[in-house]
């Protein structure tokens, strides 16, 4: 990811503390599991969940695989940064 996006990520409105926390974990490794971050973050499933879908939905993580109904969530390696009520920024 280039340097540019991390300003963009910073920058960007609505993100709680728990995002943040997710996208440096996510940052940090390659792929983990909404039970597996909550058990490392100290958080709840469903709070997990909930920031997930947040900024899945924000094009920052990405759904990389599932096996069963755990479902593998990474960072977009060149996120759009489309956001509901915002401008699409190119990164």
């Amino acid at each position: 990811m280039k340097k540019e996006i991390y300003k963009r990520i910073a920058a960007l409105e609505g993100l709680t503390t728990y995002h943040y926390k997710v996208i440096l974990l996510l940052l940090g490794g390659s792929e983990y599991t909404q039970v597996q971050m909550a058990d490392m973050l100290g958080s709840s499933k469903q709070n997990i969940n909930k920031v997930c879908q947040n900024l899945y939905h924000q094009d920052i993580v990405l759904k990389k695989r599932s096996e069963g109904r755990s479902v593998y969530w990474g960072i977009n390696p060149k996120p759009s940064f489309q956001m509901v009520g915002q401008l699409k920024l190119e990164a």
